[in-house]
């Protein structure tokens, strides 16, 4: 298999399941009550986010913690990695880079998935639950790229600004998220 190849299919593969992770909505409940009613799910329509204000005990705290992990995962293992060239095919340490960055992208949809439920239970941050769903949308797209091997590195700096958008929209509504870096065993369990 090319080298070319096995970046498609690592990258595709940690992409897919970062989509299925963050557009897995608001749980079997929420569906379910949606579908019996007729009426969209929370996440589908306009303020719902804030319907489920109060299901999480320490709402805050749980979001600064797993958004902070998965921004610092996706920083530091997807990001910095792809604009320092270490993906790029003979690059030094290359299988490396990819093996990390297939388990940061696992863990970066792990993570981003629990932050967005921890904010749709927050009255502060319940707001932040359009731009979870807009970055969903840009991993969505750049899975498409990637599997017709058309993603450049435009499509990353897209999905780095998604992702900067939450950071900073989450710092303006007083709960910070600075970059936490995951170890080695986090990234390998996905918790």
């Amino acid at each position: 298999m090319s080298g070319n190849r096995v970046l498609r299919l690592l990258v595709s593969a940690a992409v897919a399941v970062a989509v299925v992770g963050l557009t897995a909505g608001c749980g079997p409940k929420a569906a379910a009550s949606a579908v019996a009613s007729g009426t969209p799910s929370a996440s589908a329509s306009a303020g719902a986010g804030c319907q489920q204000v109060g299901t999480v005990n320490f709402d805050k705290t749980k979001f600064v913690l797993h958004a902070g992990l998965a921004f610092g995962a996706f920083h530091h293992f997807i990001y910095a990695p792809f604009k320092a060239g270490s993906f790029t095919s003979g690059a030094k340490g290359r299988t490396s880079a990819l093996v990390k960055a297939g388990l940061a992208g696992l863990f970066t949809a792990h993570e981003m998935s629990v932050a967005k439920t921890d904010a749709e239970s927050s009255p502060t941050l319940c707001k932040l639950v359009a731009p979870f769903d807009q970055a969903s949308s840009a991993i969505g797209g750049l899975v498409s790229k990637i599997k017709n091997g058309s993603a450049s590195s435009s499509d990353l700096d897209k999905l780095n600004g998604q992702v900067n958008t939450l950071q900073s929209s989450a710092a303006a509504d007083g709960d910070a998220a600075p970059d936490q870096i995951p170890s080695a065993t986090q990234l390998a369990t996905g918790s």
